[in-house]
């Protein structure tokens, strides 16, 4: 039986792979619109932390897990929200995300 951290830990490399792919940013990478493999490190840090929890914190584990996976996911998908393709610096900016306060 797979440990119980591999499930969400695939989802969030998909959804980074995903968010990458779509923002457009990444077309001059060595291989072309695909994010660098740093930018998995944050996957293997904290699903490797969580892994490390004793066999009696699995459910908990995994409920922590999965709830990093939501957050990435409204992130991703969140209505409204773009990433600029161009700035001054290179680096993205979001546009279009709402400001209440």
């Amino acid at each position: 039986m797979p440990h119980p951290l591999l499930l969400p830990a695939v989802a969030e490399v998909a959804l980074i792979t995903y968010r990458d792919v779509k923002s457009g940013t990444n077309a001059t990478n060595p291989v072309p619109h695909l994010p660098m493999p740093s930018q998995y490190v944050s996957v293997f840090v904290v699903f490797g932390g969580l892994s490390l929890l004793p066999p009696s914190a699995d459910r908990l584990a995994s409920l922590m897990a999965w709830g990093f996976v939501v957050a990435t996911a409204l992130n991703v998908f969140t209505p409204g929200k773009t990433v600029a393709s161009t700035n001054v610096g290179g680096t993205p900016t979001v546009t279009g995300a709402s400001t209440k306060g």
